[in-house]
């Protein structure tokens, strides 16, 4: 096992398709986080293309350099976590076969960094957890911050046999799109944070000990039963109050 755990990817056709579907033009700055040995860098920078790739791994930057003889390419061994916006200006896309133990303090870069369209593989519960918490009684703060700022779609199942060593969980492929939102992202978490300390309770008790008056709309519902579009709201209303107070 890679010290960091990493699952490398191994078939083409998920690269090619993943490829076709970002579909990167020459101008633009594309960002790829977990770039390990090259293997989906390949393919992407073959459509010509700026593309900025991070890897934590410093082990594995002569094998990529040997796979990824590309002048349009620029290895940076640094964690993607890490990453101001000044280093990545101009850059509205990115992709990653992306670590499964920390996918959602990706998600929540990429919303801070502002990419329009991000594709990504990642473990198929994490997936359906962005994008069907709230059906399947599972809707957690990081369901509603991810589709606050991004829609949210499952592409296509990547089997296990896709990686080098093979992962004991299924694997999906997924699309987000940005959202015309402009909301401040460390308010708006904190906000949800606070929410879901108690995300069985009655909405309406919960948001009345928060501060946040008219909770009378939302009946019984429970913390986790609201959608996105009524939390948003609710923090829309919450923020005023509280700079109102100040």
């Amino acid at each position: 096992m890679r010290p960091y755990g990493q699952h490398f990817l191994r078939c083409e056709d998920v690269a090619l398709e993943l490829v076709d579907r970002l579909n990167p033009r020459t101008e633009d700055v594309v960002v790829e986080i977990g770039c390990g040995k090259g293997f989906l860098t390949r393919f992407v920078a073959q459509r010509g293309c700026r593309l900025v790739c991070y890897e934590i791994d410093g082990s594995l930057s002569d094998e990529f350099k040997r796979n990824v003889p590309f002048e349009n390419v620029e290895l940076r061994l640094k964690d993607f976590l890490e990453v101001g916006i000044k280093e990545i200006e101009g850059a509205r896309l990115c992709y990653g076969s992306i670590p499964y133990q920390i996918s959602s303090n990706i998600v929540r870069k990429v919303i801070e960094l502002g990419f329009e369209r991000c594709l990504f593989i990642v473990q198929k519960e994490f997936a359906e957890k962005l994008l069907f918490g709230r059906e399947r009684k599972k809707h957690t703060p990081i369901t509603l911050l991810t589709q606050t700022y991004f829609s949210v779609s499952i592409l296509r199942r990547v089997p296990k046999r896709c990686f080098e060593p093979p992962p004991k969980v299924d694997s999906v492929m997924i699309e987000l799109i940005r959202k015309d939102v402009k909301v401040d992202l460390d308010g708006y978490e904190d906000f949800l944070r606070r929410l879901f300390l108690r995300p069985n309770r009655s909405a309406k008790a919960v948001l009345k000990e928060m501060g946040v008056g008219q909770c009378e709309a939302f009946e019984d519902a429970r913390i986790c039963d609201l959608s996105v579009e009524q939390v948003l709201s609710v923090y829309l209303r919450w923020s005023n109050d509280e700079r109102r107070a100040l």
